[in-house]
């Protein structure tokens, strides 16, 4: 399994291989996963949840959403058309419609794409093709890809929901069949523009209503903050709530940049502000969105942070920015400085956040608003007089834009496109930031960098480049490059010695460099350093500033004695704050732990340590933890080893063989350890042996996800009784490959209120396993009940939502003789279980349970105490 320490193990699946295949997983968001060496065919989900704010009754919004559900509802109405300005609230109002538990009973799945102004074919039918779970080739015509989608969508009553539209599109081209009464299918759809909704031929247009005086005044105060009940504030606040003309947007951004804020004068300027001529006197209500949304931006406290906000539009349309990717941007650009850059920069992220300038998106990353990215977009105009910015990102060009189109922007981000070619030589003298990653067909004339001496930022990650031209030495102001996953490049070019400004060189672990040229060493400003290569003979410790370093060896297999090298230099560096490095033995690791400064004295705040024959595939996991992933050779009773898992929040065993239980290593020694995985380790016959820990101990407090992966030998999850408190963090469980285990829980342990914060539940291929919660209870009478009588019901896992049960032969019922409530469950998945004949859940049980998913003929044989129970359930069923 792929150790990702920082992020929930979500499982996504392709197609089934055989079992015995090696164990490769990839927990990436889009790209399939393989668990315990079977990669299996995913059902597909009835709706993807995404996030959404809660929707009160009786609001304006709720009843935006009642009025499209209603239509939804009614025969007649097939497409439904939702209008109104930019931030009134339509993506709102959708992701609702989409998480509606209403909706997942009426439809067999739910689409959502988000299709914005830079829309294309190509990128409309990837979306939907992935909802559908088809691997389309990226060589296929879109008529392909039509025909496909088509084929699919027919056998399936299906609603797609359009958000953003700005033009009409040809359902037809796309692959959508035609909506009509028989299939009984929904598209629904969102546009600024009620002319869109026409030409898309909706039976129905609805308009979304601003708020309410009493609404916007209720948001603009959980914005703001108590400060707004100070009698010389609250009429001044009203107003200028007034002024966001029942916007949630604008209320919402104008809030946020006046939160807390209790000085009476600052209230007044800001009424000022948004009252002035400049703000008011416009006939185009959008034009007065914008005002009030710069507002806000021009509140910002400096121009560093302003620069920073800016930096988000580079990015496409609602693109997730990666938080770290953007610090390491603004650390070249030279809006954060010095030691302490990393936290510099994720203060002024939160700080954005806070201003609701930026939105967190998922894990690690943010997103702007695509009204915020137009208001971005507009005050970079390539025609204004401050910022200049060249955006056409993400929107499928081939060609790159006109060289005199180069000449006086500052900025230019061609991201995410298919250029093949550039310019040969643009004369681009101001140019300061050029985004070119994830152009995959890219390759770079040799004269390109010839005119531009003022740039900073370079990113070529994801291209096909094979080398830098000669060129590069003309960047003589470039304090940041990029070259991640640069898999056909062969060699660092010795011009890279010219570069003296460089702040940050990152060259991703996907590269073909055999080594480092040695003029690397010249570059003694660099504060970040990410690199990869067969071998490494650059003394680091000539980059004394170095901050941040990351070292792969490509296929992990070091030099003994360069390796002993390599670690003196590391050791020599003072400043470092973040490491990532492979030690090939315990003799490292300690000249390591003994001998750096910046250990001892805990200047390390981050970092990802691999220990042994640990493969380059773990450097695949969430940067910002304090990992460490220990080989089969490598002892787990050294002191050094212990003294790393003491400051360790990830660890993983991989293929020990004389580990039979994790606390071993000792629980005072991990207590800070939020993911734990172990894997291939033969000898563990328990994971977890609780027998002789004293009842005052508590153990794994912080443990939020525990992996167990092809243990052959594993019997049981834990013995002896735990202390209270213990697993008390626990959110997430994986087993699979765990042939010999028979039971999971024992009723009478669980039973004593541990994994009170279990939610997802994963068991894979355990050949031997009988049942999941095993009654180990005498009096076994004493534990049935009626279903009707819930309140009386045993309350185990109040917080289990996902159960996902797979490859399990053995496996007869969840629980044999005890009727169970599960208050939170919302899905469960049963696939391969030939002998689970009854499911332990009914409505009353699980209130909450929406999505039932497994092969049709084991929900149709399956037994149930009566008719009713199999009728409540049969809308959650989905094969």
């Amino acid at each position: 399994m792929g150790w990702c320490p920082d992020v929930s193990l979500r499982l996504k699946l392709g197609k089934r291989i055989d079992e015995s295949t090696n164990l490769i997983i990839d927990l990436l968001e889009k790209s399939p996963s393989w668990v315990g060496g079977v990669v299996v065919d995913a059902p597909t989900k009835i709706a993807e949840v995404v996030p959404a704010p809660t929707i009160e009754g009786n609001t304006s919004t709720d009843r935006t959403l009642q009025k499209i559900l209603g239509c939804i509802r009614d025969i007649k109405k097939q497409k439904i058309g939702i209008w109104g300005m930019g931030g009134v609230g339509k993506t709102t109002v959708m992701k609702s419609l989409n998480n509606s538990a209403e909706i997942t009973q009426l439809f067999e799945i739910v689409i959502w794409v988000t299709v914005s102004k830079d829309w294309s074919l190509r990128n409309v039918q990837n979306e939907i093709a992935k909802r559908l779970s088809l691997n389309l080739g990226s060589d296929e015509s879109n008529d392909n890809m039509a025909t496909r989608i088509y084929q699919d969508l027919e056998r399936k009553k299906f609603i797609l929901l359009l958000d953003d539209m700005w033009e009409k599109i040809e359902l037809d081209n796309v692959g959508i069949p035609r909506i009509n009464l028989e299939n009984g299918s929904k598209i629904v759809l969102t546009t600024r523009r009620l002319q869109v909704c026409k030409s898309m031929d909706t039976d129905v247009e609805i308009r979304v209503d601003i708020l309410s005086e009493e609404e916007a005044w209720k948001l603009f105060q959980n914005k703001v903050g108590d400060v707004v009940e100070n009698p010389s504030i609250q009429s001044l606040a009203k107003d200028v709530m007034k002024e966001c003309h029942g916007l949630p947007l604008s209320i919402i951004v104008v809030g946020g940049s006046l939160r807390k804020e209790a000085n009476v004068h600052v209230w007044k300027n800001a009424l000022n502000e948004l009252c002035s001529p400049t703000t008011c006197e416009i006939e185009d209500m959008e034009e007065q969105v914008f005002k009030r949304l710069k507002f806000s931006f021009d509140r910002l406290n400096n121009d560093n942070t302003k620069n920073c906000f800016l930096y988000g539009a580079l990015y496409p349309e609602d693109h997730e920015i990666t938080i770290d990717e953007l610090i390491e941007y603004w650390r070249g650009e030279g809006f954060i400085n010095g030691a302490g850059a990393y936290d510099k920069g994720h203060a002024i992220v939160k700080h954005l956040i806070d201003a609701s300038l930026f939105e967190s998106a998922e894990t690690d990353s943010v997103k702007m608003h695509d009204v915020m990215r137009d208001l971005a977009l507009r005050i970079t105009s390539p025609t204004g007089d401050g910022y200049r910015f060249l955006v056409r990102a993400g929107v499928g060009i081939s060609e790159p834009p006109k060289e005199k189109e180069w000449e006086n922007v500052e900025r230019i981000s061609l991201m995410c496109n298919e250029l093949k070619s550039l310019p040969p030589s643009p004369k681009c003298p101001k140019l300061l930031t050029l985004l070119l990653q994830r152009n995959e067909p890219l390759t770079i004339p040799a004269s390109f960098f010839d005119h531009m001496a003022s740039l900073r930022v370079l990113d070529l990650s994801d291209t096909s480049i094979e080398s830098l031209p000669e060129s590069i030495c003309n960047l003589v102001s470039l304090r940041a490059l990029f070259l991640n996953s640069c898999q056909n490049l062969k060699t660092l070019t010795s011009q890279v010695g010219a570069l003296k400004e460089l702040d940050v060189l990152a060259i991703g672990d996907r590269t073909k460099i055999d080594c480092l040229p040695i003029e690397i060493e010249e570059l003694t400003k660099l504060r970040l350093l990410h690199v990869s290569c067969h071998e490494l003979r650059v003394r680091i410790s000539r980059l004394s500033l170095l901050e941040d370093l990351r070292i792969v060896v490509r296929d992990g297999r070091w030099d003994e004695s360069l390796a002993n090298c390599v670690t003196a230099e590391i050791c020599s560096l003072r400043e470092l704050t973040h490491l990532g490095f492979c030690f090939p033995n315990m003799e490292c690791l300690e000249q390591f732990v003994q001998g750096s400064l910046s250990w001892n004295e805990k200047h390390i705040k981050t970092f990802r340590i691999l220990v042994g024959s640990c493969d380059p595939h773990y450097w695949h996991c969430a940067k910002g933890g304090r990992a460490l992933a220990l080989g089969g050779e490598v002892t787990t009773h050294a002191d050094v080893i212990v003294e790393v898992i003491s400051r360790a929040d990830a660890l993983k065993l991989i293929g020990h063989g004389g580990v039979r239980d994790l606390l071993e290593i000792g629980v005072e020694n991990m207590n800070e350890l939020k993911t734990c995985e172990i894997e291939r380790c033969q000898e563990m016959v328990t994971a977890m042996d609780w027998n002789g820990l004293q009842e005052e101990t508590t153990a794994l407090p912080n443990l939020e996800v525990l992996g167990l992966h092809s243990l052959p030998n594993l019997r049981s999850l834990w013995e002896g009784s735990m202390p209270p408190g213990t697993l008390s963090s626990l959110t997430t469980l994986h087993l699979w490959g765990c042939e010999k285990l028979r039971k999971l829980f024992s009723w009478r342990r669980i039973n004593l209120q541990q994994l009170p914060n279990l939610q997802e539940l994963y068991v894979w291929s355990c050949d031997e396993l009988e049942e999941i919660i095993v009654n180990e209870e005498e009096k076994v009478d004493q534990l049935q009940h009626d279903d009707d009588d819930v309140d009386a019901l045993p309350l185990l896992l109040p917080k289990l939502r996902v159960l996902n049960l797979r490859s399990l032969p053995q496996l007869g019922s969840i629980c044999k003789v005890v009727s169970l409530a599960f208050p939170a469950l919302e899905e469960i998945e049963v696939y391969w279980c030939p002998n689970i004949k009854r499911l332990p859940v009914g409505i009353k049980k699980a209130p909450n349970l929406r999505k039932i998913y497994g092969n049709r003929e084991w929900w149709e044989a399956l037994e149930w105490e009566n008719d009713a129970i199999k009728q409540q359930l049969q809308p959650f069923f989905h094969a």
